[in-house]
């Protein structure tokens, strides 16, 4: 899988931004130019979302009303032309539209057709933030690379607001347990599929050998079955919320068995969360056949000389774009066979 180009207009701190890329480039800049914008730039090209932005409308250019993220994508398929547009209406809220080839499709349908993998600083929140975020993380990986995930993911969502809705019915006294049934059933039909999924993905990422440390990551599933439903059935109506399931799912860094969020240096969980991402390479291109673009955000900070040297060992197998500071310490050999960007 290969980005041949990035257009970028109104997005971030750009007006107008347009470039080809190549095997491996290098972006080198002083902070503040906009370095990291281009990069989530490629990451909302691919996933229709940000990883740093809280609303989609923060992606507009401060003062205007637009933006528009476009690029080719070359695989085995041919070339595809990715574009993504967003506008903010008159009451504020955003609309976006994504497009393949310059026919509109839905969401669901959208991703998958550019996979990335992106490591940026803001990542070693993963350790210490909050489940949700992690969640986040996983849904936006497995999306990209495993169809069969993202629409059971999506309907399980549906389902759980809809059962909630009923769970607040009943205990208003105006609805009955009965209502619950088809959801229920729902729920553990996605559910199950959703689990399975991120049970075997993280199978893989313990099975696979660890390049910057005695990393492990423990899933903490939130099971979902009939029985633990009928257990938490009067727990659920007071709270007028489901309460297990996976979108009540968890994991949790280790180093050495001890939990990185709490005894782990911010070195370690940074060493922790870019060993997570190289072997999410590995685990996409095992689904998906082919290698995704990895997006290496400011990835030499706080590295040593030997995770330096595994980075940019791995960088080459498949397309790569890197940011670093102007000053920072890059060695020459792998300068020297990079497109180079100021």
């Amino acid at each position: 899988m290969f980005l041949k180009n990035i257009n970028l207009v109104n997005f971030r701190n750009f007006s107008k931004l347009n470039f080809d890329l190549s095997d491996v480039t290098l972006l080198i800049g002083n902070n503040a130019q906009g370095k990291s914008n281009l990069l989530e730039g490629i990451y909302f090209l691919s996933t229709t979302k940000s990883p740093r932005a809280e609303k989609d409308s923060q992606l507009i250019k401060e003062k205007e009303t637009y933006t528009l993220v476009s690029g080719e994508v070359q695989n085995i398929e041919g070339i595809t032309n990715l574009e993504i547009g967003m506008q903010i209406s008159d009451n504020l809220f955003s609309k976006k539209v994504v497009k393949v080839n310059g026919i509109s499709r839905r969401v669901v349908d959208y991703i998958g057709h550019l996979i990335v993998i992106s490591f940026g600083p803001e990542d070693i929140n993963l350790v210490s933030g909050p489940p949700s975020l992690r969640r986040w993380h996983i849904d936006m990986s497995l999306a990209q690379v495993d169809r069969q995930y993202k629409e059971s993911l999506t309907i399980y969502h549906e389902v759980i607001l809809a059962r909630n809705k009923i769970l607040k019915r009943i205990k208003d006294g105006i609805g009955k347990l009965d209502e619950l049934d088809f959801w229920t059933k729902e729920a553990l039909k996605s559910g199950k599929i959703v689990s399975e999924k991120r049970i075997q993905f993280f199978n893989f990422l313990n099975t696979t050998e660890k390049k910057l440390g005695e990393f492990s990551f423990e899933y903490q599933q939130s099971l979902i079955s009939e029985d633990r439903l009928t257990e938490y059935r009067s727990r659920e109506i007071a709270a007028a919320a489901s309460l297990i399931g996976p979108h009540r799912d968890n994991f949790i860094f280790k180093l050495n068995d001890q939990d990185l969020a709490i005894f782990g240096s911010r070195g370690e969980a940074r060493s922790a969360v870019l060993d997570l991402r190289l072997i999410e390479l590995e685990y996409f291109h095992k689904l998906a056949g082919s290698r995704p673009v990895l997006l290496l955000d400011d990835v030499f900070a706080e590295l040593d000389d030997v995770h330096r040297h595994h980075v940019i060992s791995t960088v080459g197998k498949q397309q790569t774009i890197i940011s670093a500071v102007a000053n920072e310490t890059i060695p020459k050999q792998f300068l020297s066979s990079i497109k180079v960007i100021n």
